[in-house]
């Protein structure tokens, strides 16, 4: 009975844990780079030392987490600024690798245990929502609280937008959760659209586009994506490579569209306000910088240190950017063609790993999850930041983690692939 006990109170603890990243996201969103860390560190040593158990370590990830960090290491050989470089790698690699110890504590945790505890998620993403609905309708009351900003002083709403992005992700992960509640359907569907409306509000207060084009997509696929068919991840994965693969074609291409066509974004105010103009010439001006060196690039994060990019100017005023708003083409400013192979690789590994999923409604899910991001990461932050490093690692773990099919209350129904 007492082992029983210890078994419920780490489940309930982990699940505790995640229930109140949604909640650190509002205000604190960079803290995600540490958040996923801490909580697998700490219950890794639960588990280890306390508990007597085996770590269930996922050598799929660690594997790829060490290869990406050599990479991103040895960049600072090539780079153009390798001292600054060296350090990039290093923070980088450094989250990457503790981040394995949260994937192999979400492989760990015993569902049966965490599952009493599901409803802790939603509930936790709803009330986060409601704060950013709040501080979105108010004039940003809390962010100036707790940022200590005058009230004489204006705050575009744009610094949500990383808190935005984060709870559409977490939306998703969410529906896994709702579905398997151990509660009558009247209930689910109670907290399902408290949970629809709420997302709804935030999104048509919120100035990120990124957010309602991420959202808008995910919705349609879990619509109409065909998860049944083998095919449907096959397909997926000739797309996403040749996508990489033809990124500076694709760039320049979409820029010069636009030059010919620019009455387009400009006569259309929600393209205008997502800044695609600025978009398309970094990408085109990174992408072409990045065609002097396409084998090996110019290291990690040399996009922040170019002197000065030649491009038109535009739309993009400045001669710098930090990053190029995509992570293929900041794959290939950095690494190349050597960095662009690793990516397929590792791609095609999740693919593979979210096709072998035996329940076909988390598999739409998670399928929708992956691509939702990718599309995200095709238009937002730089690659290499902390605090998106860390929301990598955390839906990742918990998309292994739900995908464990003890999950089920049913026998699994499923077609096979």
């Amino acid at each position: 009975m007492k082992e029983r006990t210890t078994e419920d109170r780490f489940a309930q603890v982990f699940m505790i844990s995640i229930a109140l990243t949604p909640l650190i996201s509002v205000q604190t969103p960079r803290f995600l780079a540490f958040w996923p860390l801490i909580i697998g560190l700490f219950m890794s040593i639960w588990l280890v030392f306390i508990k007597k158990e085996k770590l269930n370590i996922s050598r799929t990830y660690f594997i790829s987490a060490i290869v990406i960090g050599v990479l991103l290491i040895s960049s600072s050989i090539w780079s153009i600024a390798p001292e600054k470089s060296l350090i990039d790698g290093i923070k980088a690699t450094t989250i990457l690798l503790l981040g394995g110890l949260f994937i192999a504590i979400c492989k760990s945790i015993d569902i049966e245990k965490a599952k009493p505890y599901f409803l802790l998620f939603p509930i936790s993403l709803i009330i986060a929502i409601l704060f950013t609905i709040f501080d979105l309708y108010t004039d940003m009351a809390l962010y100036r609280i707790i940022h200590q900003t005058p009230v004489t002083d204006k705050i575009n709403t744009s610094v949500m937008n990383r808190s935005v992005l984060c709870m559409i992700f977490a939306f998703f992960i969410s529906l896994i959760f709702i579905k398997n509640l151990n509660i009558t359907t009247r209930y689910k569907i109670i907290i399902l659209t408290a949970l629809i409306t709420s997302i709804l509000t935030m999104m048509a207060l919120s100035q990120s586009q990124s957010s309602q084009l991420a959202f808008a997509v995910g919705v349609l696929l879990l619509l109409a994506f065909p998860a049944h068919y083998k095919v449907s991840y096959y397909i997926i994965g000739i797309l996403i490579t040749t996508s990489l693969i033809l990124t500076p074609w694709i760039a320049q291409t979409a820029f010069q569209v636009l030059i010919d066509n620019k009455e387009i974004a400009q006569s259309n105010s929600w393209l205008e306000n997502a800044y695609i103009g600025n978009r398309l010439e970094i990408w085109n001006f990174v992408i072409n910088y990045a065609m002097n060196n396409p084998l090996y690039g110019y290291g990690i994060e040399s996009t922040n240190y170019v002197p000065a990019f030649e491009h038109d100017y535009i739309y993009q005023k400045k001669a710098t950017v930090l990053h190029p708003h995509n992570f293929s083409v900041q794959i290939w400013m950095e690494f190349g063609v050597i960095g662009v192979t690793l990516a397929v690789v590792i791609m095609a590994l999740m693919i593979r790993y979210i096709s072998k999923i035996e329940d076909l409604t988390i598999k739409k899910i998670i399928t929708t999850l992956f691509i939702i991001v990718i599309l995200s990461a095709s238009m937002t932050y730089g690659l290499w930041q902390g605090w998106w490093l860390g929301e990598f690692i955390f839906l990742m773990g918990l998309s292994v983690m739900v995908s464990n099919t003890k999950i089920l209350n049913e026998n699994i129904s499923a077609r096979k692939i």
